[in-house]
């Protein structure tokens, strides 16, 4: 997916060309916002994980996670593009730490 979203002029970094795959994400979260990156996930849960939830927090981390659960990687492709504009825009705009979601039809909002 990553390459993907690359040819669609997306800026992508993907986790395992950074970090290895066994890194717990107390340790990558704070990585992630250290480097200034937007961080894009389909773990709707992560919020309710204490350590996950302190971590992104006292991080600063900027978060958007895809609700595409039985999309295929393609569709999901198509979701993000669609929501492409106003992930800059919040991006850009809304103080960090934040979490918002995007829904199957590409809409944006936070997450509550």
């Amino acid at each position: 997916m990553p390459v993907r979203l690359r040819e669609l002029g997306w800026g992508v970094e993907a986790h395992d060309d950074h970090f290895a795959p066994v890194t717990k994400d107390v340790d990558l979260l704070p990585a992630v916002a250290a480097r200034g990156w937007v961080f894009l996930t389909q773990d709707a849960h992560i919020r309710y994980r204490s350590a996950e939830a302190a971590a992104l927090r006292e991080a600063g981390l900027r978060v958007f996670v895809v609700i595409t659960a039985n999309l295929t990687w393609e569709r999901t492709v198509q979701v993000l593009d669609a929501a492409r504009w106003d992930m800059e825009r919040i991006a850009r705009r809304e103080a960090p730490p934040f979490i918002w979601r995007i829904a199957k039809d590409g809409s944006v909002k936070p997450l509550g």
